[in-house]
């Protein structure tokens, strides 16, 4: 689900719907990157056309235990309508590169 993009931090999501069925997948994927020694995580999101306030509430969770740990975590290449959602739930600060 979750296939590294360049060498170092940024990773790219493969799947253009983020549901329910997918949290776990994604949740595994996030913790395995999270043992790589970064300080610094960014998901590239430019496949993905829908998301679960599901996996909203697990890209917040991450976030919060990864920079408990020192490593920052950053959503790119955002589609505008996640962007919307995001922006209604006064995430876009918190989860946006």
């Amino acid at each position: 689900m979750v296939s590294e993009l360049t060498k170092e931090k940024n990773y790219r999501i493969e799947v253009s719907s983020l549901d329910l069925y997918s949290a776990q997948n994604l949740e595994e994927d996030m913790t395995k990157l999270f043992q790589n020694d970064l300080s610094v995580i960014y998901i590239d999101f430019s496949n993905v056309e829908e998301v679960s306030s599901a996996v909203i509430g697990l890209l917040l969770y991450k976030k919060m235990m990864f920079q408990k740990q020192g490593v920052r975590l950053f959503l790119t290449n955002v589609k505008p309508q996640i962007q919307k959602i995001l922006k209604i739930l006064n995430l876009s600060c918190h989860l946006l590169a």
